[in-house]
């Protein structure tokens, strides 16, 4: 019995050991998920990413904080498809709630920027067309119907128009009703 304790406690040392070991190396799939986010492949890391955790493995936390920007930058990219029925307001939450893990990635990174930017020239657009519409309003009652016209157009012609609220396109539907109807 003496000499077995000492055999038992060796192996169980050893595999204490191995186990801290091969936890601290990163998983061949880990390393394609990085792979993959330097190359802008992101579905393909998230690929990776669900065969880890449909194998029982654990991710190391740095791989962990990309995948879960990942996922945000695909809700952000899934809500700004909705052209006008999308909420920047949403866009910008999911995107602020990003842990910043991205910025280690200059494509993920030039991804993200480009899409903030995005929903930052969407929003002033937004609040252009608001200003527009008041400015039509007004000048449609002053009946100088073709300068209304014009600016109508001019606004509608950018091709932010399709990202902007149903409500505002509606008020600019009725306006050039009613400028056609004169």
């Amino acid at each position: 019995m003496k000499k077995v304790l000492p055999i038992i406690i060796v192996i169980a040392v050893l595999l204490i050991i191995g186990k801290i070991i091969m936890s601290g190396e990163a998983s061949e799939l880990e390393k394609n998920i990085i792979r993959s986010v330097k190359q802008g492949n992101y579905y393909a890391a998230l690929e990776d990413a669900e065969d880890i955790e449909f194998k029982g493995e654990k991710m190391s936390k740095k791989v962990s904080r990309l995948i879960e920007d990942l996922k945000l930058y695909g809700a952000a990219q899934k809500e700004m498809e909705k052209y006008s029925e999308m909420n920047l307001g949403k866009v910008k939450t999911i995107l602020d709630e990003m842990n910043g893990n991205y910025k280690d990635y200059d494509i993920f990174e030039a991804d993200i920027e480009k899409l903030k930017e995005k929903v930052e020239t969407l929003e002033e657009y937004g609040n252009e067309g608001l200003e527009v519409a008041k400015e039509v309003g007004a000048l449609i009652e002053d009946g100088e119907i073709e300068e209304a016209r014009g600016k109508i157009n001019e606004y509608m012609a950018d091709e932010r128009y399709e990202y902007m609220p149903e409500s505002l396109q509606s008020t600019f539907y009725d306006y050039m009703l009613q400028i056609n109807f004169r």
